[in-house]
């Protein structure tokens, strides 16, 4: 603990006289300074989710005595899949309640399942329950079967009639909603496995073999995941992820202050430009009734979020076929949502207003640049930072004085120009009150980060985190 701190004095003076984002390498230090390795001895990867934080940066950030107290509360804005929400209820030197924001009902579902402790025992007993109820339906009943455009393009006859039998099993359950929510996650990681669509692109794609072929053991593989989806076991890939996801939450009941519900992670709202406190039903839905209140003002002790990448991750549609099936989302309420992201593909010139600028020249200029080339790419670019504005004053309204917010961010590709993405959002940041402390900059290797998103988004190479404090008023 000691070595992390003397690491962040010297990181703080290095800064203070050169100004430039620091090389930092999070793994390494965590490695060689609190010994912690994460690999799948805890709950990161029950589910499949884009664009993870690398764990080894909360790891650092959440051990460090400056940033907050042992007792604070720890905000995530945009949680994900609850990689922070996970790193700060088991950190090695303080484990730390935390609240979560997310925008994707899925991740809302993962974020709560991934830290939410389980009697496996138990829990192997209800799997036997869905298993028998399961086994008791006649292939001649009718099933509940969610209606969304080419079901049968997506999934084989026999995809569909198990998996909906699969579902109504665990519909059926009559237990307490932790265990539910535990199996719905499990069901949600079979669909991708029994579906058509190409396991090498996240957002669903029909899978075409052809397109492999040049790819020995690609194209093999391709063609035994086309033939396996055809007549899948859906029940026997359940009980594998059942299986696997129940070593992986076993992890948490070794942790005392989990275990006794000490330490909890919630997901309290679903939108980070507007934080209110609420809970969540079944599935992950976010209760919404007349009387939920915002967020207290100055309550939180910590800030750590990685937002949303401008023109990026395709976060609602790589889930699409997962959302229908749980019934989270019916297609028109997907749609809808994938317009409300922010770093959203889905802006019309209607939407914005070129004329009322951002406020920050270094924001302002890239818009105007970008204007002048594709007004409907400057659409974007506006509409981003615009909802940053709004989610980073969010941020600052709800942190208390002197506490610190760390944004975890990659740099862009904008109409093929390099934009340093950190730097504007850090602008953004100082112009709504924080101070710059300090920028740490670690190399991307492999972590589960889609790095080439798509043709407009580049390629991201680095992550930044950018250290900021809100100055006591």
């Amino acid at each position: 603990m000691g070595n992390v701190n003397a690491i962040w004095e010297r990181l703080i003076h290095q800064y203070e006289k050169k100004r430039r984002a620091i090389p930092f390498d999070f793994k390494n230090t965590v490695l060689e300074n609190l010994g912690e390795r994460r690999s799948n001895n805890y709950p990161h990867y029950i589910h499949y989710y884009p664009g993870k934080i690398f764990p080894y940066i909360p790891i650092f950030l959440l051990s460090l005595d400056e940033l907050c107290s042992p007792s604070g509360i720890v905000l995530d804005p945009f949680s994900g899949s609850g990689t922070i929400l996970l790193e700060s209820i088991i950190n090695p030197v303080d484990k730390r309640n935390v609240w979560g924001v997310e925008i994707n009902p899925l991740g809302r579902l993962i974020s709560k399942v991934k830290t939410t402790p389980l009697n496996i025992e138990s829990t192997r007993n209800i799997l036997k329950q869905i298993f028998h109820y399961n086994r008791s339906l006649s292939n001649s009943i009718s099933l509940p079967i969610p209606k969304f455009k080419n079901m049968s393009i997506w999934f084989s006859e026999k995809a569909i009639k198990e998996l909906a039998k699969l579902r109504l099993s665990i519909e059926s359950l009559n237990t307490e909603r932790n265990h539910k929510d535990f199996f719905w996650l499990c069901f949600s990681s079979v669909i991708r496995k029994v579906a058509k669509a190409d396991p090498f692109i996240p957002p669903p794609v029909l899978l075409k073999p052809y397109k492999y072929k040049d790819n020995h053991k690609k194209y093999k593989y391709v063609q035994n995941f086309l033939k396996n989806a055809e007549n899948p076991d859906v029940v026997a890939i359940f009980e594998t992820i059942v299986e696997k996801n129940l070593k992986s939450i076993s992890a948490l009941n070794n942790i005392k202050d989990v275990r006794s519900k000490k330490i909890k992670a919630k997901i309290i709202w679903d939108d980070a430009k507007d934080i209110k406190f609420s809970r969540l039903a079944e599935r992950g839905r976010v209760i919404k009734t007349n009387n939920i209140r915002p967020l207290d003002s100055n309550s939180i002790n910590l800030i750590i979020t990685s937002p949303p990448y401008l023109t990026a991750q395709k976060y609602i549609r790589t889930h699409k076929l997962e959302l229908l099936w749980l019934d989270l989302l019916t297609e028109k309420e997907l749609q809808r949502l994938d317009k409300e992201l922010i770093g959203t593909e889905k802006v019309s010139l209607r939407e914005v207003d070129f004329d009322k600028h951002i406020g920050i020249k270094s924001i302002d200029r890239l818009i105007k640049w970008a204007i002048a080339i594709s007004p409907e790419r400057a659409a974007l670019v506006y509409k981003y930072f615009q909802d940053m504005q709004q989610a980073i004053s969010e941020m600052y309204r709800v942190l208390k004085g002197n506490a610190y917010v760390i944004l975890v961010v990659g740099n862009n590709t904008v109409l093929k120009r390099k934009i340093k993405t950190y730097r504007l959002l850090t602008d953004l940041a100082v112009s709504i009150g924080f101070r710059e402390i300090l920028v740490l900059k670690d190399n991307i290797r492999g972590r589960g980060m889609i790095t080439k998103r798509h043709n407009s988004g580049g390629l991201i190479k680095e992550e930044y985190a950018i250290i900021l404090r809100k100055e006591k008023s």
